[in-house]
């Protein structure tokens, strides 16, 4: 149980306010420097160091991850981490953000973007409050990430051996308050380039092997969806061809594939280059398989670190924890393949990646408070 809660509340309107601040900037993955800058001078107020890695540099973005470090007392160190990109936003100077009584949203133009400047808004809160209350905080470090929306790339280019914390909570959770996911699958994406040959379309098509055609014959056979209780499949994208008075001989397959079993990931993948061979045996043409093994799975055990904190938080504000497997993936997925044992922290988003996102302010300050109640 924490030793200073009862003295120690978060400030909602300063908590609020930072929030609606960071929804506004634009911050789609590539584009995170001014979410960058805004932790930066944050923390630069208080006086704290703040470090930035060479992941822009590498991954073609406009900023590299931060780390912050907070002293604190003889407790065990931890981590916090969220990530500064958000899924793709309009090309407008400023997200349109509405603040009613009780939520956060925009106009319908656009997403919010709680995922994830909730979980960067609950660390800066959790900063002021650290560097307000000094020495009665855990150690902590604070981790700002990049390229988490196309398939966490900033968290695993993060060098572990730089983290000195060995357990932490990753604040990107949409699951409700007192929630965390223990539980995340492989990740693997995919692309199938099919090559036909260029002909004519009306002089001598009979010339012509149309990769179009053989990537739609394909595509009707790959599978996709939920495929059973541990495993999805998504194709993303179709592109190619070319004006229609030539037989097109170039078309790419685009998607990826889930599971929380590796095995399982393997056979499927063997599935879909199977599928990709016995299509085309039949024509010409040709077909290449290129696969991008994005992250691994993870289980984080009921006596980790992270698990016994937040089980033990639950209780003392009179709730029961809540330990919940997730289909998708992210940075917690990174982290714990590289040592660094989490667990992704529900902060009550609704409607991720769409224009009906909000916040329910009542539901996120509650979360915020549990995350005050872990730290110190």
């Amino acid at each position: 149980m924490s030793h200073f809660t009862e003295d120690i509340l978060i400030n909602t309107e300063r908590l609020t306010s930072i929030l609606v601040n960071l929804c506004r900037i634009p911050s789609p993955s590539g584009e995170e420097g001014k979410i960058s800058e805004y932790i930066r001078n944050y923390a630069v107020k208080f006086g704290l160091e703040v470090k930035e890695d060479q992941a822009g540099t590498k991954l073609d973005s406009n900023c590299g991850n931060l780390t912050i470090v907070l002293p604190g007392d003889e407790r065990e160190r931890l981590f916090l981490s969220s990530h500064m990109d958000t899924v793709k936003v309009p090309d407008v100077e400023e997200i349109p953000v509405i603040q009613t009584k009780d939520k956060l949203k925009t106009d319908g133009s656009s997403i919010l973007g709680g995922d994830d400047k909730a979980g960067i808004a609950a660390a800066l809160e959790i900063l002021t409050l650290s560097m307000e209350n000094p020495g009665k905080n855990r150690p902590l470090e604070l981790i700002f990430t990049i390229k988490e929306e196309q398939g966490a790339l900033g968290s695993g280019f993060l060098d572990p051996t730089e983290i000195k914390a060995h357990a932490g909570f990753n604040l990107d959770g949409e699951t409700p308050p007192y929630t965390v996911i223990f539980k995340a699958p492989y990740k693997t994406r995919y692309r199938c380039v099919v090559k036909g040959r260029a002909a004519h379309a009306a002089v001598n098509p009979e010339d012509g092997i149309n990769a179009v055609q053989i990537a739609g014959k394909i595509v009707s056979a790959l599978p996709t969806g939920k495929l059973d209780d541990i495993s999805t499949a998504n194709i993303s994208r179709i592109s190619g061809g070319g004006p229609t008075n030539v037989v097109p001989d170039n078309t790419i397959i685009e998607g990826e594939a889930r599971s929380f079993e590796k095995d399982t990931l393997d056979v499927l993948k063997n599935e879909i280059e199977q599928i990709c061979i016995k299509e085309i045996q039949n024509t010409e043409g040709s077909a290449e398989m290129f696969w991008e093994d994005l992250y691994d799975g993870y289980v984080v055990d009921r006596q980790e670190t992270s698990s016994q904190l937040f089980t033990e938080a639950c209780k003392a504000m009179g709730k029961g924890p809540v330990f919940l497997s997730s289909p998708g993936g992210g940075d917690s997925n990174q982290f714990n393949n590289k040592g660094m044992q989490n667990l992704v922290f529900g902060l009550g988003m609704h409607n991720i990646h769409s224009t009906n996102e909000y916040l329910v302010l009542e539901e996120y300050f509650e979360a915020v408070n549990l995350l005050a109640e872990i730290v110190f």
